[in-house]
């Protein structure tokens, strides 16, 4: 759709974004020697980036079902992006804990998307990058997002 002026609307611009990062994160992990890492296993990474956790705590923190966390975690510990180690704090329950190669693919991503705003800032200077920025955060706490990116984190889109 367009708008008026024949411009696309807000919507296509900011999903065509959001796919332009996606595919950029992706290129950079495939660089660093990961090619079999589905988008999916990126939302895990970076809510298991800060510290282990169990599989209860992983869904409701990505806002998934426990069903489809371990269906997720389950392809994710078969490729060895993640591993199930006894929990410290409860003798029944297992954690999950990134391996090496998950750590790879953090790394990849997270210099991908620094060196995706250095692009920005070069085209269209500190001003512009500075509103972008504001303008997403606004939208993001509108929807009550705010609190989660800056957290680092964010909802699952499986």
């Amino acid at each position: 759709m367009v708008n008026q002026n024949g411009e696309p609307d807000f919507a296509i611009i900011a999903t065509g974004v959001a796919r332009v990062v996606a595919d950029r994160l992706g290129a950079a992990v495939e660089r660093a020697g990961i090619d079999d890492i589905r988008a999916s296993y990126g939302f895990v990474i970076r809510a298991l980036s800060e510290r282990e956790r169990t599989l209860t705590e992983l869904a409701e923190l990505l806002v998934v079902t426990k069903q489809a966390a371990i269906k997720v975690v389950d392809e994710m510990e078969e490729r060895g992006f993640v591993e199930r180690v006894p929990d410290p704090n409860d003798r029944r329950a297992k954690a999950i804990r990134l391996t090496d190669r998950a750590r790879v693919v953090r790394k990849a991503a997270l210099a991908e998307s620094r060196r995706i705003e250095r692009e920005l800032r070069a085209d269209l200077g500190e001003q512009d990058v500075l509103a972008m920025r504001r303008v997403l955060l606004r939208l993001l706490e509108r929807s009550g997002s705010l609190d989660d990116a800056a957290a680092g984190r964010s909802r699952a889109l499986w």
